[in-house]
């Protein structure tokens, strides 16, 4: 109830703030979660009611605005894997999610999401976002703090069947928060800054409620967008996010599936900081990025006599490229020029990606007394390449197959004890309103 009325009340001050008249287009940041052709677009035609968009979402057309329904289906069969110790292909949901959004007055947009399945924390997205200016936005409610351009990428528009590690375990996700947000020069430069009251659903589990009061801001430029050359889309970025914890369980360091640890969490106290940078680059049908992230967790007080012990450190990286065979634009999600069920096959997109997620602790300063109460796992590193290929039948249906090639630096910690790498294979079927 708590968090229902701090949101109610972020919402409100949106509403009922006084704005100045603001640009009819909407300032959507790079890897939001989903692409600008995909909103509401706010205007208003003569006739209201029901209608279906020109994308196939039930559409409620109001005086002041409009109304979408939009969802999201998808589920996997992965092969018998190390994580679970499966003998067979092992079916299963991976998201079940429905979205509301809409736009209203030309100037405020808000959406609502429930993922359904999802028993911790069902609800996602849920916040109101006002225009108030061309360069300035307000947001407030729950929604993806600015941090990392891969966990910031709506499911429909990922190049792959499983976010990057760095993405999924790194970067923060969602929390309740207010940001302001815009661009600038141009539209060349987009900003995001802003305050949450925790640090991101990502770090929170049964055993740990993460980190409070997060201060985060991202910044990404695009140099050449207006050369109209080779270069135009590309760009490069950089995030900031700080948060304060107690006494809590700090990160766990995952295998792709999920099942593996192969670095556990321990307690830190003081401050969390994470660090990242990221580039990408686009044209026609052939894309390329790739981000470096750095999360250090202080342990204040928890050495011998209240002395401070090193940081706990992660960090992680990716380079990813894709080629849309068939031509088609790579623009987020491609839309096939020609669709299965009409004059064509569809389109056809090969990917790659390598990354790697390393924990550890720092090397202890001189004259550091540790105590003997304090157990550290030893340092390990997860690298995995994955290779693709995903078939789009249409606007809504995508197929995507993922051979995952995995393999942890020390065995002894890893779903493969043998020693090497343990490689598997996931196909992903997704349906997309």
């Amino acid at each position: 109830m708590r968090r229902l009325g701090a949101l109610a009340a972020l919402c409100g001050a949106l509403l009922c703030g006084n704005v100045r008249e603001s640009c009819a287009q909407e300032s959507v940041p790079p890897g939001a979660a989903d692409d600008r052709a995909s909103r509401p677009s706010g205007r208003e035609p003569a006739d209201s009611g029901f209608r279906i968009s020109e994308r196939g979402r039930p559409t409620l057309q109001l005086p002041f605005g409009e109304i979408q329904v939009r969802g999201r289906l998808a589920g996997t069969v992965q092969s018998p894997t190390h994580d679970r110790g499966t003998t067979l292909p092992d079916p299963g949901w991976q998201t079940r999610r429905l979205q509301i959004e809409g736009t209203l007055f030309k100037r405020l947009d808000f959406e609502v999401s429930r993922e359904f399945g999802e028993a911790l924390e069902p609800e996602r997205d849920l916040f109101a976002n006002l225009r108030v200016t061309r360069a300035l936005e307000v947001r407030a409610g729950q929604f993806k703090m600015p941090f990392g351009r891969d966990a910031l990428t709506g499911g429909a528009n990922l190049d792959f069947v499983y976010r990057s590690l760095a993405g999924r375990l790194l970067a923060p996700g969602r929390d309740l928060g207010v940001m302001a947000h815009g661009r600038v020069a141009g539209r060349r430069v987009l900003y995001q800054a802003g305050y949450f009251q925790k640090d991101g659903d990502n770090a929170r589990t049964a055993q740990t409620r993460g980190g409070t009061d997060a201060f985060a801001g991202r910044l990404v430029v695009t140099p050449l967008a207006a050369s109209g050359g080779a270069l135009a889309g590309l760009q490069f970025g950089a995030a900031l996010v700080t948060s304060q914890l107690d006494d809590q369980l700090g990160l766990r360091g995952r295998t792709v599936f999920g099942e593996g640890v192969f670095f556990d969490r321990v307690f830190v106290n003081g401050q969390r900081l994470r660090r990242g940078l990221e580039a990408a680059w686009a044209l026609g049908p052939v894309s390329l990025t790739g981000e470096h992230m750095t999360v250090s967790d202080q342990r204040t007080g928890m050495g011998a006599a209240d002395g401070d012990l090193p940081d706990v450190t992660a960090t992680g990286w990716y380079v990813a490229g894709t080629w849309v065979l068939t031509g088609e634009s790579k623009d987020g999600r491609v839309d096939p020029e020609h669709s299965l069920f009409g004059d064509g096959y569809g389109a056809l997109e090969l990917t790659a990606r390598l990354e790697r997620l390393a924990f550890g602790v720092e090397a202890d300063p001189a004259g550091l007394v540790s105590s003997p109460l304090i157990i550290t796992p030893a340092a390990n590193a997860d690298r995995v390449f994955t290779l693709g290929v995903s078939w789009y039948l249409n606007r809504y249906l995508k197929i995507t197959g993922n051979a995952v090639f995995e393999s942890v630096t020390d065995p002894e910690r890893s779903p493969a004890p043998q020693g090497g790498g343990f490689p598997t294979a996931v196909v992903q079927f997704q349906f997309v309103l």
